[in-house]
């Protein structure tokens, strides 16, 4: 059954934010027949078309619909009624929402007619795999919801190696199984080549000043103490806990601030790893996620902080005293000693160091 979920997840998503923006939100549903009647909040009542799918009774899913061609367990009667559940009768209904519709004795589950129109290809990808990353869904297969979401769309598909193509040219780079980027805007790759140098000079900079230093976060005013003597102004840009990595915007144990542009560059430039909520700390250091966060927010100097016994902050800094002065021809080799990724463009990281410096 995790194909059936896989192939529709990503067009799902879209049909659910369609449905959100058109018909909001719901506070009952009522069936008849061929017709079902969503109760709006706020709204009037609106009738669309609809198909019983199956019936819930005692948290028991049964089918009102035959698939002989599939050989699935979960296609037959008598098991327990779950989101997978209706995710997968999604699928084979189209895509379209399944609304469950209670009675006396049972619960219906109605597919609406339901089809909203699908926009352009890119947005429609970034925002559904915006929507599906941060759905700890085991049953997703990323490689098959990419295959589901373009033939749904009615596009071809081409794979070559770690990038699929789209028959649009929609491209999307792929690292295992998870999306690195969709193409059309910076990549991951830029963005950490753009910062590598410039990054790793601040660094040399602060932790040659301020060796070891002790850090202590505000959190509430964005303000940093570093070493008992300078203040600083900090934004956490995300936390550490059990070797995962959370972004600050999505930790709820942390007040609102700045990382939030974080996710919204990600969505605008097609960059998972800026909008997926959390991800191993091994892979937030492989992908320089501290690095790549420095040139969106403008903030150069990182440093760590305990917040308690189990949870790290990773604090971006900011003030004069942690600005680089003039460069010189030594501080300029030592930072060109920094060592960066070979995945990543060594010329325009380059480049971008002597940009920012104004050095030939």
């Amino acid at each position: 059954m995790s194909d059936l979920i896989s192939d529709g997840a990503l067009t799902q998503a879209g049909v659910d934010a369609a449905w959100l923006a058109d018909i909001g939100e719901i506070s009952g549903v009522e069936f008849s027949g061929e017709q079902v009647r969503v109760h709006r909040s706020g709204k009037d009542p609106l009738d669309l078309p609809g198909r019983l799918v199956a019936t819930i009774q005692n948290q028991e899913w049964t089918w009102e619909q035959d698939f002989p061609q599939l050989e699935l367990p979960e296609l037959h009667n008598g098991v327990p009624a779950s989101d997978a559940l209706i995710a997968a009768a999604r699928t084979l209904n189209g895509n379209v929402p399944i609304l469950l519709a209670p009675t006396e004795n049972l619960t219906r589950a109605i597919a609406v007619g339901f089809h909203p129109a699908p926009g352009p290809t890119r947005p429609a990808l970034i925002a559904g795999l915006a929507a599906v990353v941060n759905t700890k869904n085991g049953h997703l297969d990323i490689h098959r919801a990419l295959m589901g979401f373009a033939a749904a769309r009615g596009l071809g598909i081409r794979n070559e190696g770690d990038v699929l193509t789209l028959s649009d040219g929609t491209e999307v780079t792929l690292a295992g199984s998870r999306v690195i980027d969709v193409a059309g805007g910076l990549s991951l790759a830029d963005v950490r080549a753009d910062a590598r140098f410039f990054s790793a000079e601040h660094q040399l900079f602060y932790e040659g000043r301020w060796p070891n230093a002790e850090l202590k976060v505000d959190l509430n005013r964005g303000k940093a103490l570093v070493d008992q003597r300078l203040q600083a102004k900090a934004i956490v840009i995300a936390t550490i806990t059990d070797q995962e990595w959370t972004w600050a915007w999505a930790d709820p144990h942390l007040p609102p601030n700045e990382s939030a542009n974080l996710r919204q560059f990600g969505l605008d430039h097609g960059i998972p790893a800026l909008f997926q909520e959390q991800c191993p700390l091994p892979e937030a250091l492989k992908l320089d996620l501290t690095d790549a966060a420095k040139p969106i927010l403008g903030m150069w100097t990182h440093g760590y902080c305990p917040l308690n016994a189990y949870t790290t902050a990773v604090v971006l800094l900011d003030a004069p005293e942690l600005h680089l002065p003039a460069p010189t021809e030594a501080a300029v080799a030592a930072t060109w000693q920094a060592p960066i990724d070979p995945e990543l463009d060594l010329d325009r990281a380059q480049s971008a160091y002597r940009a920012h410096r104004q050095i030939s």
